[in-house]
């Protein structure tokens, strides 16, 4: 029974190190691919045009289509995992171009410094929800609500107030709300772990991987918004 135990306990490890070796390596691409995109000023300009002309549209763009991509890579995970990593490498390209905007807007000091907070942030946070034997999914509710009254006045921020000192507040709310995600995400990969086939680990690795992405994405743009010039 010990011995049963101790098997399933290293099995888990295994998964969650991957999860967040793909985490890590899903962030670092995100970044790249968004530097690379800044670079190319002749290609990425009239789509930058094109979203401040179409806020509304644009902003519906940039949520559906990752979200498709998402889709996409959980009905590939128990099929294919060279399928699902291209899903992936897609989804995350996606999701390149709202990065794009970070590098025209704030300096690389201030992106590096956001970074390194992030980053802490986020170990800090992931390493609570790994640990903790506090049962999290009580705060998945709060968390949803929360997430969904974000996006609700961040839209109505965006098409009528137009107010800084909203967009303040919205970007603090949002990095409460993604520091609460991390650390219920990483909980979550206790129950993943035990509910798939060990066939399939790899590719859900990745899919595992999507939402800890998000959370730190979402949290590394919400602090930039506040302390990226120096405010």
């Amino acid at each position: 029974m010990q011995s049963m135990e101790k098997t399933q306990t290293s099995g888990f490890a295994k998964f969650a190190s991957l999860v967040y070796l793909y985490t890590g390596l899903g962030i670092t691409f995100w970044m790249l691919s968004a530097f690379a995109l800044s670079k190319n000023q002749a290609f990425v300009f009239p789509i930058l045009q094109w979203t401040a002309r179409h806020g509304f549209l644009s902003f519906m763009v940039m949520l559906i289509v990752p979200v498709m991509l998402i889709y996409l890579c959980q009905a590939m995970a128990q099929r294919s995992y060279f399928l699902t990593f291209v899903c992936y490498l897609a989804f995350l390209f996606a999701l390149s171009f709202i990065g794009v905007p970070l590098f025209f807007a704030y300096s690389a000091t201030a992106i590096m410094r956001a970074l390194a907070i992030s980053s802490v942030t986020f170990i800090v946070m992931a390493g609570y929800g790994y640990l903790t034997k506090t049962n999290l999914m009580s705060w998945n509710r709060t968390l949803t609500v929360g997430l969904i009254a974000v996006i609700v006045v961040s839209l109505l921020n965006l098409l009528l107030f137009k107010s800084s000192l909203g967009q303040l507040l919205i970007s603090v709310v949002t990095i409460i709300l993604f520091m609460g995600y991390i650390a219920l995400d990483s909980q979550s990969l206790k129950r993943i772990y035990q509910t798939v086939p060990s066939s399939s680990l790899g590719a859900i690795a990745l899919v595992a991987s999507v939402n800890l992405v998000l959370d730190f994405i979402n949290m590394l743009t919400s602090i930039l918004a506040i302390f990226g010039n120096d405010n």
